[in-house]
């Protein structure tokens, strides 16, 4: 049991020297940023009764996961770094009483900014391996069309939530309905720039090299 284990853990912290190799690290990189959030999901909805106080750092972590399942996004891996640092200084300021608001897992946290780093690094050596170039037409393009449908569906979501409001009897917005309109452009904003989506087949962002094709 403990020599796959071993392996697991030595192929994942060895030093990259493939794109294959680089896949498959930032593959499981980002299903351990999923599981993360699956497991934070159920701690804070069924022990600590607090899901509506930390939902948007469970979300921010699948969203991560799967962008960077699917991307190889270095933007994402950059911006999952900056996050983690944030979740570190916030559990530890909670942790010596500094501040309140943050989590309590240090441990967690210190292992997230460990695993961002390490993706970070992983991320740029697949584009180095791959030796890919940006198409910033592609990349103009795409943003264009992501932030324009993500304008749409997050207008349209608020306005069937003052429609339903309205047939409701609905006169006030609660905080966490304000929160998930609000925050409904930068998320479906992200995730519309993934290259699986039928306008991003054609336009891929980057290229790899002619020698490695």
């Amino acid at each position: 049991m403990l020599e796959p284990d071993m392996n697991l853990l030595k192929r994942f912290f060895s030093k990259i020297e493939s794109p294959e190799e680089a896949e498959f690290f930032l593959n499981s990189s980002s299903y351990i940023l999923v599981l993360i959030g699956f497991l934070q999901s159920i701690l804070f909805t069924f022990l600590l009764g607090s899901f509506r106080n930390f939902y948007m750092d469970v979300l921010l972590l699948f969203i991560f996961g799967v962008v960077i399942r699917f991307s190889r996004s270095r933007v994402s891996v950059i911006l999952l770094c900056i996050y983690s640092i944030i979740i570190l200084l916030g559990t530890t300021l909670t942790w010596f009483g500094i501040a309140a608001g943050g989590g309590n897992n240090i441990f967690l946290a210190l292992m997230l900014l460990l695993l961002s780093i390490r993706t970070v690094q992983v991320s740029f050596k697949f584009h180095m391996l791959r030796e890919t170039k940006l198409v910033w037409k592609n990349i103009l393009v795409r943003h264009l069309i992501a932030i324009g449908l993500a304008f749409v569906l997050s207008s349209s979501l608020f306005i069937s939530f003052i429609m339903i409001s309205k047939f409701l009897g609905i006169t006030e917005m609660s905080s966490l309905h304000g929160e998930i309109i609000f925050e409904s452009l930068p998320i479906s904003y992200i995730l519309l720039l993934l290259p699986g989506l039928p306008w991003a087949k054609k336009r891929r962002m980057y290229t790899f090299s002619e020698s490695l094709s």
